[in-house]
């Protein structure tokens, strides 16, 4: 026998396997062969500038829903401006009807180009729906006092959240408005309470925003979720209707069970801290 040959001896069994393995693959390809002929992708069939020929359904499907990610686009809710408080009308947006494409690329004719089936959507409410809020529903100030790094934490909160829509049904968190009190932010070293007595920290007079605006958002009957008390009285609102917050942690919420929008407005202005609920006449 020459050096680097192998001669590998088999029985009658193991010819027999062997054939009947190859057989079975070569069976399974054949029957792929012939279903992608009669049931998939004609041959030159593009979806847009991509080439599916003799492609299943469940390959189409995948190459479509990919391509859907990138072309649709929610519809955009009209929104207000943080400052003025004008309204911007909402946006129409796209979405791709996955299944009637896939069918049209199906049924396509050889060497055609098939285009995505865009359907729009519009937006669940308009500028007319905001218009509407135009009810204070809502009210409550409380005075100011303290250092100036705690009225620009006061004022940057304000700003944050004033003129946010929640639209009927939704959910109002005041973290997720006014997003973390953070330097990167702006906001400023001031007084906070922690465990029942006086530290300085980032945001220090946040909490004076959210008590202004629960005592608002009680007058306006909102349905409160989350609210959590500080740990020691505190001078600007009475005894039991404050409410702290610190971001990731103690969180003021509620949830607009109104059937129209409602608007929460907040400013700091001639020394006091204003939070009004404007909404329809419901």
């Amino acid at each position: 026998m020459k050096k680097g040959f192998h001669v590998i001896k088999l029985n009658g069994r193991t010819l027999f396997l062997l054939s009947f393995f190859i057989s079975v693959s070569l069976l399974g390809s054949w029957v792929d062969i012939i279903e992608r002929h009669f049931t998939g992708a004609k041959e030159g069939v593009h979806i847009e500038n991509i080439e599916v020929s003799r492609m299943l359904s469940g390959e189409l499907r995948e190459i479509v829903a990919e391509m859907a990610i990138r072309r649709q686009n929610l519809a955009v809710e009209p929104s207000l401006d943080k400052a003025s408080g004008a309204i911007f009308e909402g946006q129409q947006g796209i979405i791709v009807e996955i299944d009637e494409t896939v069918a049209n690329i199906l049924a396509a004719e050889e060497n055609t180009t098939v285009k995505l089936v865009l359907h729009p959507v519009q937006p669940r409410y308009n500028k007319a729906s905001l218009e509407q809020a135009r009810y204070c529903i809502g009210s409550y100030k409380t005075g100011f006092d303290g250092s100036g790094a705690r009225y620009k934490n006061i004022l940057m909160a304000c700003n944050s959240l004033n003129n946010t829509i929640v639209w009927p049904g939704q959910k109002f968190s005041f973290n997720e408005t006014t997003g973390p009190r953070t330097a990167e932010r702006g906001y400023l070293p001031a007084p906070i309470i922690i465990g029942g007595g006086l530290e300085v920290d980032y945001g220090g007079g946040v909490c004076q925003v959210s008590s202004t605006l629960y005592n608002a958002i009680l007058q306006a009957r909102l349905r409160i979720t989350e609210r959590h008390a500080h740990s020691q009285p505190i001078h600007y609102v009475p005894e039991g209707k404050d409410a702290t917050v610190s971001y990731g942690d103690q969180d003021l919420r509620f949830i607009n069970q109104r059937a129209g929008p409602i608007i929460v407005k907040t400013q700091l202005i001639r020394g006091m801290v204003c939070a009004e609920i404007w909404g329809g006449e419901n």
